[in-house]
């Protein structure tokens, strides 16, 4: 999570949810849950 190419940033302050790139057009989105990360959803990035 603290690599600095993932640029992983939180996304939704109320709901816990943070976000990653994956590369340039992909980002995951994910929450954490004690010592696990759970992946919600994976999806194209629009400009």
């Amino acid at each position: 999570m603290r690599h600095p190419s993932l640029r992983v940033k939180k996304y939704d302050e109320t709901r816990d949810i943070w976000q990653m790139r994956i590369n340039r057009s992909v980002r995951c989105y994910f929450v954490i849950q004690g010592n696990e990360y759970v992946f919600l959803k994976i999806r194209k990035h629009t400009d």
